[in-house]
């Protein structure tokens, strides 16, 4: 298969999906990792995709935000995964703030039962999931209604965050940079979490491989404010990592 032709099926891929793996395109297009690179790297040069840690995004990605509806399928096994890793951190009595990602989702789909938590969201599908549980105090912050992301932002939003302790804060983000550290492509939701970072005692982000590596716009929580790092490798291995020079610990027993 030509170079020009291949390109022309990684392009597909990435639009269909919204993001390609090296090793999975190794794999369908039955050629190299190495050579798969090669043709990302010239895709990325001609501005047709973003390159990321072990692949590509589909280059809209870098751009524009995603809706709640569209990132709730992307890869949703990882997030799962991720998830019920980072729920194991919660301890009792403790008020946990979870942002609006499809990874806090997951999260809220693993919280443990018997420790008498508080849980406050300005998602409305994190609540909603929530809400059959009869052991959690849930709060939903207020504010200006984001149809597109179903979340609450703004002044208000913000209020909210300030008026309370908050022990744990579980997020993720449009992107990691190693010496950045976590952004958003939409600048309101970087800065409530800035502002939830900044009232949190203990900060961890959920981020799944297709994130390591992509660049944003609005950057909220730089590696060293960040406690945990919840992620997870192209070949399907998951790490929970201290950002800021923490050594990697591969998380076996899921």
């Amino acid at each position: 298969m030509l170079a020009i032709e291949r390109q022309r099926k990684i392009l597909e891929a990435s639009r269909r999906d919204g993001a390609v793996r090296t090793q999975e395109l190794s794999a369908v297009l039955n050629v190299t990792e190495e050579t798969i690179r090669r043709d990302l790297d010239a895709l990325a040069r001609q501005h047709l995709l973003h390159r990321t840690h072990g692949g590509a995004t589909e280059i809209s990605m870098a751009i524009h935000e995603l809706s709640q509806s569209e990132r709730v399928g992307r890869q949703a096994s990882e997030k799962t995964v991720i998830g019920k890793l980072a729920a194991k951190q919660v301890g009792a009595n403790e008020t946990i703030v979870l942002d609006a990602s499809s990874t806090a989702l997951e999260f809220a789909r693993h919280l443990p039962e018997g420790k008498s938590l508080r849980i406050v969201s300005y998602s409305k599908d994190v609540i909603e999931r929530l809400s059959i549980r009869t052991d959690l105090e849930l709060i939903l912050l207020g504010g200006i209604y984001d149809p597109k992301g179903k979340r609450f932002g703004g002044m208000l939003t913000e209020m909210g965050i300030r008026s309370m302790r908050i022990d744990r804060f579980f997020f993720s983000g449009g992107g990691y940079d190693k010496k950045l550290g976590i952004g958003e492509p939409n600048p309101e939701q970087a800065r409530l979490k800035a502002t939830i970072m900044s009232h949190a005692i203990w900060k961890c982000a959920m981020l799944d491989h297709t994130k390591l590596g992509r660049a944003t716009d609005h950057y909220f929580a730089k590696p060293s404010e960040i406690d945990l790092l919840v992620t997870d490798t192209e070949g399907g291995k998951f790490f929970a990592v201290k950002p800021s020079g923490g050594q990697a610990l591969e998380v076996r027993d899921l």
